[in-house]
């Protein structure tokens, strides 16, 4: 097999896997309704948390962050001479399974924000950037409880992270810049309501108006 259609692979496997959105799947699963028609309308884990509670998000999240690692091994697997660390193959299909994520093509292109598949793919590419952007996630939600904030902030994060590990490749940044970017774009709602005052706080605990355990 050639190097292109190496990569063709794995970026069409990337994104079937990524469109595995475990958030309306666990809903139609467990509350037979769509998670996109309850609370914010987003596919992701802070919305699953509100409605369906810890335990059921708790297999969104799993299953979120499973197919990212998923689509990174097995760019590894076609591609084992790059490596798993700062391997170009990883982070193409890592983007690929979060493109997946936020426009599933089995849930008519409607998905969430793939902070947190993201975040299982950086693990694997550069445990040093996930170390970076998850201290800025978490540190900024702890101050404000503001869920998306923390995300904006660590996407805005990610190109930077590049940046510092990889100096001078353009290529990679060009990528981060990229999902880090979209990402930002994809919180465009969260952004208008905290511009003006009226996104919602995350906290561990949820009223019974959100949702059914």
């Amino acid at each position: 097999m050639s190097m292109g259609l190496k990569y063709l692979v794995i970026i069409v496997v990337g994104y079937l896997l990524g469109s595995l959105n475990f958030s309306i799947i666990v809903s139609k699963l467990f509350l037979k309704q769509d998670i996109r028609n309850f609370g914010s309308g987003n596919a992701g884990s802070t919305n699953a948390f509100r409605v369906m509670g810890g335990k059921k998000t708790l297999l969104v999240m799993l299953g979120d962050m499973l197919k990212g690692i998923l689509g990174a091994l097995f760019a590894v697997a076609l591609f084992p001479e790059h490596g798993v660390m700062g391997s170009l193959p990883v982070m193409i299909a890592g983007f690929s399974v979060v493109v997946g994520h936020a426009f599933p093509v089995y849930f008519k292109l409607r998905g969430g924000k793939g902070i947190l598949t993201s975040a299982a793919v950086f693990m694997l590419f550069d445990p040093r950037s996930l170390a970076i952007i998850l201290s800025i996630f978490l540190i900024t939600v702890f101050l404000t409880r503001f869920v998306s904030l923390g995300s904006i902030l660590a996407a805005a994060a990610f190109p930077v992270t590049i940046l510092i590990f990889y100096p001078g490749n353009w290529l990679y940044f060009a990528i981060a810049l990229l999902w880090g970017g979209g990402a930002i774009y994809l919180h465009r709602s969260n952004i208008k309501r905290l511009l003006a005052h009226n996104e919602k706080k995350f906290y561990f605990h949820r009223s019974k108006s959100e949702g059914d355990k």
